[in-house]
C-alpha cells in the first residue's frame, strides 16, 4: 500500500505553480523588445522553472510523488480577473504572486514539526523571490512614469482580484502539517 505524505499535495501546488510562472514569463520574452526587460525575464524564468525543479527534488525527497495538477495560483487567480493580455498585466501578476508566495513561504515556515528538507527550500525560496520582486516593482516604477494611471489601474485590478483569490489561494496550516 502507497502512503501519500501530507506535505506532497501542498508542494505540487507550489510546484505547479512556479512551472506556470515560469513558462508565462518565457513566452513573454518573445514579446518583448528592450534589452533589460528581455534580460530580467529569462532570468526571472528560468529562476522559476529551476524553482519547479526543486520543489520537485523536495517532494522526492519526503517520500510524495510529483503529480500534475491545472490548481495554480495564477489560475485561481485569472478565475478572479481574467488572462493577463499584455507585458504590464503578466507583472502585475508577477508582482502579486511572488508577494504572495512569500507571505505563504514564510506561514509555512512556521509550521510546528515542518520536515527540514521543506524548510530548506521554502528558506531558499524566499531569498530568490526578494530578488523577483525588486526588478519586477522597479520596472512597474519606470512604466509609471510614462503610463501612470494606466500601470494604477492595473495594479487596483490585481490587488482587487489578489483579494478575491487569496481566500480561495490561502493553504490552510492544517493541510500544510
Amino acid at each position: 500500500m502507497t502512503v501519500i505524505n501530507p506535505d506532497a499535495s501542498v508542494l505540487n501546488f507550489y510546484r505547479e505553480s512556479q512551472l506556470h510562472s515560469g513558462l508565462i514569463l518565457g513566452q513573454i520574452v518573445r514579446r518583448s523588445s528592450d534589452a533589460r526587460l528581455i534580460l530580467n525575464l529569462t532570468r526571472h524564468s528560468a529562476e522559476e522553472v529551476m524553482h519547479a525543479q526543486l520543489w520537485t527534488e523536495t517532494i522526492i525527497a519526503i517520500g510524495g510523488r510529483p503529480a500534475s495538477t491545472r490548481d495554480t495560483y495564477q489560475t485561481r487567480h485569472a478565475a478572479a480577473v481574467g488572462a493577463p493580455s499584455s507585458v504590464l498585466e503578466v507583472l502585475v501578476l508577477t508582482q502579486t504572486f511572488e508577494r504572495w508566495i512569500v507571505r505563504q513561504f514564510a506561514l509555512h515556515l512556521q509550521v510546528a514539526g515542518i520536515h527540514p528538507a521543506i524548510a530548506a527550500t521554502l528558506r531558499r525560496m524566499i531569498e530568490k523571490k526578494r530578488g523577483h520582486l525588486t526588478w519586477v516593482k522597479a520596472w512597474l516604477e519606470e512604466q509609471s512614469k510614462v503610463r501612470g494611471s494606466e500601470v494604477r489601474e492595473v495594479v487596483s485590478k490585481y490587488a482587487l482580484a489578489d483579494q478575491r483569490a487569496a481566500a480561495r489561494v490561502s493553504l490552510p496550516a492544517a493541510r500544510l502539517a
